[in-house]
């Protein structure tokens, strides 16, 4: 599985946070999918994309992580 997340470069978001949030997203994501790819970067504006996932249940577990992951800030210190 590919995760590509894309953050507004305009919301000034330091090195540091974006290396912390891959490192949270891939604690949480590779016990359950073990072949995961994380791309984060900066861009015009926010978005993500999944690849490799067959079944609309996996896309929306994934994408239920990405949201728990982004919402708790404890991964932010």
């Amino acid at each position: 599985m590919r995760v590509e997340i894309m953050i507004d470069k305009e919301q000034n978001i330091s090195p540091a946070t974006l290396t912390a949030l891959e490192e949270e997203l891939y604690k949480h994501l590779v016990p359950i999918y073990p072949k995961t790819a994380i791309r984060i970067r900066k861009g015009s504006a926010n978005g993500v994309e999944l690849s490799g996932l067959k079944l609309d249940e996996d896309k929306k577990r994934v994408m239920q992580i990405l949201q728990d992951v982004w919402e708790d800030d404890g991964w932010q210190h």
